[in-house]
């Protein structure tokens, strides 16, 4: 029995087209277009990625892999410009179908990720800290004796990397610690001396906000980094790459990314 195609309201196509950011995923081109004097109209439309009635050859192709327990969700939809739309249908390749689910599953994450950030509360202190680390030139950073700390203390960073981090991330934390560990440790004393009291309830936030995102992505310590800084920088409205620097600190001296017992 065919199943039956449904009608999406508008709600839900306001869904479907923000994940996208305006673009179809595969081409890249805009899917809404206005020209001067008339409304906007669409140019995009719904692909089912697991097909809504698949054809034999498409059968064939996915033995193996597991059908949507709702093919009509909002998980296996998509939207595509109409030309990649009909090229993925009339030309359904397996490879093409991984390659747009994998798409789909990232829109997916970066949701569940935005709903956690208005759900994770976070210190209004971090705002002094991200503010002093803006404002700081590398060069003003004592970077004295911290090496050999960090190369004493470097398996542990090297074992809560050791599996799911890009060399890059690696990279930017070692660098991230080495320029900014002194300053940073500094600031978390002060705030400490002010209410001991904050920095432990600040640590206990990026804890349970860490664990939440490490439940969604368990193997990509990356996605789970960047989502810890987007957090940072959404609750307090600071830089992105200030809120990467603390994140790296976080890593080097909590619980983000703990070594397993």
């Amino acid at each position: 029995m065919a199943n039956d195609r449904v009608k999406y309201h508008p709600e839900e196509h306001s869904i479907f087209y923000g994940e996208t950011g305006g673009a179809c995923p595969l081409c890249t081109q805009p899917i809404l277009f206005k020209k001067v004097g008339s409304k906007t109209s669409k140019g995009y439309e719904l692909a089912h990625i697991y097909p809504l009635n698949p054809t034999a050859a498409q059968e064939l192709a996915l033995t193996g892999t597991l059908m949507p327990a709702d093919i009509n969700g909002l998980e296996n939809l998509i939207c595509l410009c109409p030309t990649c739309h009909t090229k993925f249908d009339k030309d359904f390749k397996i490879e093409e179908y991984k390659h747009i689910r994998a798409i789909k599953d990232g829109f997916i994450r970066d949701a569940t990720a935005r709903k956690a950030i208005a759900e994770h509360t976070l210190k209004e202190e971090v705002k002094e800290i991200l503010e002093v680390i803006t404002s700081l030139q590398i060069d003003d950073t004592d970077t004295l004796g911290l090496e050999l700390e960090l190369e004493l203390d470097a398996k542990k960073l090297s074992d809560k990397l050791k599996t799911g981090a890009s060399n890059f991330l690696k990279r930017n934390i070692r660098n991230d610690v080495v320029d900014y560990f002194v300053s940073i440790r500094e600031e978390m004393r002060l705030l400490e001396m002010r209410d001991q009291s904050t920095v432990k309830i600040l640590q206990n936030q990026v804890n349970s906000y860490f664990w939440e995102m490490h439940k969604i992505n368990p193997e990509n310590k990356d996605l789970v980094f960047k989502y810890i800084a987007e957090w940072m920088s959404t609750r307090t409205g600071k830089s992105i790459d200030a809120s990467r620097v603390l994140t790296s600190f976080f890593v080097q001296n909590c619980e983000v990314f703990d070594v397993s017992p």
